[in-house]
């Protein structure tokens, strides 16, 4: 019975410490076959890797980007078709810069399910942090489509990327839709009335670009 205890200290040590030395050498690579996840409690795991991620998006502490990491591939082994706790662990190697580990899971919750508002969310902010517009308002598109249109910070990136893009007028109308949801940003009105008083409709340069 010792034994067993002894045993189990050091499987749930595995899981803590390995995911952790693994993701600072910019690997995924795992001893699973030392692991048994279905003595687990994944909604617990899951609920304490929410937590440290909080605290790293309120403190910037990298250290609790670590173990959340670590938490979260430990759900995903638990949960292998739940999107969630694979999104949330791109998000993680997102914030670490590990684009291409990032992407992985991304792309593996699109063959899970393409139109996840969730996954396209943070697929789009993905892209959108790295300047690829184009890819950003795709994903976009579809967290829109799909249950996020009422969502302030959707609005306002669509809004950003329109306008880089110089479709003002739809610019606009993404702007005027997230000052609806957030009149507390005075500059979003400024936005919108700056586009009207360049009566951009009318000029030769708008109907140029969009056709």
């Amino acid at each position: 019975m010792i034994y067993k205890k002894i045993i189990s200290l050091f499987t749930f040590l595995c899981l803590i410490i390995l995911p952790c030395f693994a993701v600072e050498k910019g690997s995924v690579k795992y001893e699973d076959n030392l692991i048994d996840y279905s003595v687990l409690n994944g909604q617990e795991i899951l609920n304490d890797a929410d937590a440290f991620f909080e605290k790293y998006e309120n403190t910037g502490d990298k250290k609790y980007l670590s173990t959340a990491m670590g938490k979260y591939y430990i759900v995903t082994k638990i949960y292998p078709v739940e999107i969630y706790p694979m999104v949330q662990l791109a998000r993680t190697y997102d914030e670490k810069k590990l684009d291409r580990f990032a992407k992985q899971y991304f792309y593996t919750c699109l063959d899970i399910d393409k139109k996840d508002l969730y996954l396209n969310y943070y697929f789009g902010d993905f892209y959108f942090k790295r300047h690829d517009y184009k890819r950003a308002l795709r994903h976009f598109k579809i967290a829109y489509k799909n249950g996020y249109s009422e969502y302030y910070d959707l609005n306002l990136k669509i809004a950003t990327i329109y306008e880089k893009f110089a479709d003002l007028l739809t610019a606009k109308y993404y702007y005027e839709k997230a000052y609806s949801l957030n009149s507390a940003n005075s500059n979003l009105k400024d936005k919108a009335i700056q586009i009207d008083s360049l009566n951009y409709q009318q000029s030769g340069y708008y109907n140029s670009i969009r056709k």
